[in-house]
């Protein structure tokens, strides 16, 4: 039993040490704007299925339909949104591409609730939205910038 745990744990650390290769040889030397290239795609795809799974439990919340159609759908979307962030970790770090993700989320669920719920936005709500876009600007300098990290 301990060597086949052993043996576990020794194939995933080289699929770890195969995949930081991988994604080395794929993106060493890329610039920013060139490997946003790679991560928008799963950005925008995780986002769309978030704010899917987000609507549908709102929806279903409000509606009063069956509670247990509307969690399939969000645990089935949510499971796809687990993957994607899965395989944009071969291009992207994991604490940048959690914080691209969490701001465009955020961005489209203020959109999404605002025009499809009918609910409303004050200045702080306007100043969150800001916020997040001040955010995603400040990573990019963070990402054009790899030098003059504090760690």
């Amino acid at each position: 039993m301990a060597k086949r745990i052993a043996d576990e744990n020794f194939s995933f650390s080289c699929l770890n040490k195969k995949m930081s290769q991988s994604s080395r040889e794929i993106l060493g030397g890329l610039g920013p704007d060139q490997r946003i290239r790679f991560v928008l795609p799963f950005l925008v795809a995780i986002t769309f299925f978030e704010c899917i799974a987000q609507y549908t439990l709102k929806k279903g919340k409000q509606d009063g339909g069956s509670k247990w159609s509307c969690l399939l759908i969000a645990a089935i979307c949510y499971a796809i949104v687990c993957y994607l962030l899965y395989r944009s970790y071969e291009y992207e770090g994991i604490g940048h591409m959690n914080l691209l993700w969490s701001m465009g989320s955020i961005i489209l669920a203020y959109a999404v609730g605002v025009t499809l719920f009918d609910e409303h936005l004050n200045k702080y709500g306007y100043l969150a939205i800001f916020l997040a876009c001040l955010t995603i600007y400040v990573s990019r300098l963070n990402d054009e910038n790899p030098r003059e990290a504090v760690y």
